[in-house]
Formats: C-alpha cells, structure tokens, sequence
C-alpha cells in the first residue's frame, strides 16, 4: 500500500511541472499548429495536454541503445546535428544548449527508470537496414530504438523488419509529444511502422523552405515586404517568379554559370517539393480506408499543368539547378554551386531544408526564412514537404525483447524532451540562433504548422519518383504513362504484405 500511495505522488510529481512546461511551449514542434488561418497555414485540434501519462516501471537496470543515421557527416555545409536523445560525447565545456537539454531528460529517465542510455549509442552512414535485418534475422538486439530517414524506414518495412507502433500498447500517439501530422500521414492501413515528434530534432532540420538573401533583395531594389506577402497567404509561386525575372546575370561576359548572380539556386527534389507546396503530394489516402493512391490518377490535370509550371521555370535563367546535369564535374554540386553562391552573396533565393541554415552562420550577408511558395492561387494553406533523406523517423526493429517496457520508457523520453528539448532546440537554437530576426521566427511557425508526409516519396512505388525529380518538361505525360501502371500494382503488394504482418510483442 505504501508503495502504491508513493507511486501515485512520484506521478502527481511528474505531472505538475509538464502542465507548466506545457503551456510554455504552444507553438513548437507538433503543436506548431496554432498558426493563423491569415497565414494560410493549418489548424490540429491537439490538446495541450496529455491524454495518458507514462507509467514509472523499474526496469532493473537494462541498456537502451540507439542506432542513428548519420546526416550530413562529412559535409561542409550540414552540420550540428549529434544525434536523437543522446547528446554530444565532447567535454561538457563544450555542450550545446540543446546538449544540456538532452542530458537532462537521459539523466531523468536513467534515475526515475533505472536504466541506462545511450551507451551502445552509434551514429553510422552504413547500410542501417541490414544492421536491423541482422538483428531481427538472429534475435541478438544491439540497439533497441533506431533513427532512420523515411527511404530508411519504409525500405526496412518492405522486408517485414519493422515493428507496427500502433500494436505497442504502451506508446500513446494521441498525445501531444507526437507529431500528429506524421501519426496521420505515415499510417497506411491503420499500421503505422515510423513517426516522429519532440523525441526528435532532425525531422525539424530536414523540413523544407526558402533563403533570401537580405542585403541582395535591397541592392536590387526590392521594396516588397516578403514576410509581410507569407503572413498574409499572398507568397505564391506566380510572385515568386515574378520577383525572379531579370535578376541573373551573368557577370564576366562567358555565359551564365556557377559563378555568375541567380535569382534562385535549386536543386531536383525541389520540383517535388514546389508540387507539395500546392498540396500535390505523389499519394494521398482515402480517408475512410486509410489506403493510399496516386494523386496523378485522381488529379492528372492539374498535376501536369503544375509541373509543367515549376519545370519551365526551372529550365529558364533565372534558375541554378546544382544538379540538374550542367555541373556534373563537381564530385558535390551542391557545395560547388548553388550553396557557394548563396554564401558569396551571388544568388537572391535558396531552397532547401533547414539544417542547410547552420552552414550560412559564418554568411556576412543577413538571410532571411520564408515558407515554400503556394503553387495555385486558390490554395487556403501552405504545405510543406519533409525530405524522404535527411530527416529523423523513430522505427523499432521486428521482434525486440521488452517492447511493452521499452514503449513506457520512449512515451516517457518524448514527454520530458518536450519540455526541456523542444524549447531549447525550437526557441533558443534555431529561433534564437539560426533566424536572424523576428519575422524569420514567425515564418518558422508556418512552415512547422503546415508540415505533410507523403507515403509516395517514401515507397517509390514503381519508381514514380522520377517523373516528379526529372527536368524534362516536354514529355510530362509520356513519362507518366510508362510508370503508372507499375506503380499501382506496387502499391496493392505493399498492402497485401501488410496484411500477412504478424505483430509480436516480446
């Protein structure tokens, strides 16, 4: 009985600071949403609070261990990332402030679970999915939550690697900690095998936006407000392409290339990204069903006519495409090209993710933050893609022992890291360090309430990827035609291995 009254006030305990914490932190991460409709971002009802608390379980001392994708290892141009729930092993000297956060929460749970993490941790830029294959294959578990890209995770489902998250009765994906966007986006027939939320940083990193370059905009005499243009859901691609014309130029008389002025600097991915930007993604979901389908066979007109919109822009001069196949002599055109001239002050606009901001800190020119431009505009909301590459997706191998406990113990981490690291990370580094003013800060806030998964990018079903990614703006429907087909038979297998999943609890 004693023990039962001290557990009902260590819980009364942990509950009153994240109730505080809480409403503290409206407007981060996953609760991003409380943007405006002014904005044409969009609104979850997600409660603030918890609709179930993580129980406190004694875990006798076990080890939990990550396995983490390496971003952007050896790049000059994306850095600071160290790493989901563990923090940096440099000398405490040297921590972050999100390093602190993040210690804080390990140092928490350890002592309120009796666990140790992070201590098998390993960051790897190898083949993450036979590690995984490995480990499910001979039941030996070195690590028991990994960190993967979206390619990472849905290629692992494929090959029944993956636990369903929803058959883990002790994750709660109501709750606010997790990204509801990506809860909704990411299922597919009511199974959902990789999520993300405050238990995570680089999925914020890897959302994707628009750079301008401050000092170059009032050079060129740019009076327009863009932030005021986004606030007021006026920030469209027809205006961004106005804004474009006649700012490239080529400046040594030989013809435009990488060293020349552009108005945007680009790369492949970003056609897709634009057609996200007007709510295109390459699968949508029947929302009774919860199965997807190409969007192309539903929508064909509009999405030809909008890629033939972003593509002829694209192929004009105002554009840099870093590897669109004009710079193929570069061993990494996007550092050569597109990234070099946004730093030397030689391109108005970039379009990237947000972790590229990191490697513009040392820029001398001031750069701002603006959402992905609507595409159509009818559109009442931004959208805005999360690269299927470099961003963190929380997956749990096949198979691993003590699941239901170590469900309890990642509900927990997701809870704590909310209060501490959200906070940190969204306010403090990239609000504080990364945006340069308070209008960039409010951008951030759109661009995160308007966030969206597409189940298309990730599982390339019969490789309908590469229509969206090509340059080529003459055969639109040609190509198309040649891959759909394909593609819907891939998705009816993907849901018939989904329903020969056999979910096991250990």
């Amino acid at each position: 009985m004693a023990k039962r009254v001290l557990l009902l006030l260590l819980v009364c305990l942990m509950a009153l600071p994240l109730l505080v914490a809480c409403n503290n932190t409206a407007g981060t991460e996953s609760v991003a949403s409380q943007a405006t409709s002014e904005s044409g971002t969009t609104s979850e009802d997600v409660s603030e609070d918890p609709n179930i608390y993580p129980d406190i379980v004694d875990l006798d001392g076990r080890e939990i261990n990550v396995l983490q994708w390496g971003w952007g290892v050896g790049s000059s141009s994306i850095n600071g990332f160290t790493g989901e729930i563990v923090y940096s092993d440099e000398s405490e000297a040297n921590y972050s402030r999100v390093d602190v956060a993040k210690k804080e929460v390990v140092d928490y749970i350890e002592a309120t679970y009796n666990c140790t993490i992070g201590e098998g941790y390993r960051m790897t830029t190898g083949n993450i999915m036979e590690e995984v294959q490995q480990m499910v294959s001979t039941g030996t578990y070195n690590y028991d939550i990994v960190f993967a890209s979206e390619n990472q995770a849905l290629n692992m489902l494929s090959n029944n690697l993956l636990t369903d998250l929803k058959t883990v009765p002790t994750l709660h994906f109501e709750n606010v900690w997790w990204d509801q966007n990506s809860v909704e986006d990411l299922s597919i027939n009511g199974r959902l095998f990789a999520v993300c939320g405050d238990i995570n940083t680089y999925d914020n990193l890897g959302t994707w936006c628009v750079l301008f370059n401050k000092k170059m905009k009032n050079d060129l005499g740019i009076t327009d407000d863009f932030y005021q243009k986004a606030s007021d859901g006026e920030w469209t691609m027809d205006y961004f392409m106005e804004i474009c014309q006649g700012v490239s130029q080529d400046l040594d008389g030989d013809g435009l290339d990488e060293f020349d002025r552009w108005a945007v600097g680009t790369e492949t991915f970003n056609i897709y990204a634009h057609l996200v930007g007007g709510g295109l993604r390459i699968a949508e979901k029947d929302e009774n069903t919860d199965l997807p389908y190409l969007t192309v066979s539903k929508e064909t007109e509009r999405t030809f006519n909008a890629l033939e919109k972003v593509l002829t822009f694209y192929n004009s001069n105002e554009v840099m495409v870093a590897n669109g196949g004009k710079y193929n002599q570069y061993s990494n055109p996007w550092e050569s090209t597109i990234i070099q001239a946004f730093k030397e002050g030689r391109e108005l606009f970039y379009v990237c993710g947000l972790i590229s901001i990191a490697g513009f800190r040392n820029m001398e020119d001031p750069l701002g933050i603006l959402p992905m431009p609507k595409l159509f505009e009818d559109q009442d909301r931004y959208y805005h893609t999360v690269s299927p590459d470099n961003c963190s997706f929380m997956v749990l191998p096949y198979g691993v022992p003590g699941i239901v406990e170590l469900g309890t113990v990642i509900e927990a981490i997701a809870m704590k890291s909310r209060e501490i690291v959200t906070p940190e990370f969204y306010e403090v580094q990239l609000k504080g360090r990364d945006a340069r003013d308070d209008e960039s800060e409010a951008m951030l806030d759109i661009i995160y309430a308007s966030r969206c998964f597409d189940l298309g990018v990730c599982y390339n079903w019969g490789s309908i990827v590469g229509c969206y990614y090509s340059m080529d703006v003459a055969n639109i429907a040609s190509r198309f035609d040649a891959v759909i087909s394909n593609a819907e038979l891939a998705i009816q297998d993907t849901l018939d291995d989904l329903d020969d999943y056999d979910p096991v609890l250990n």
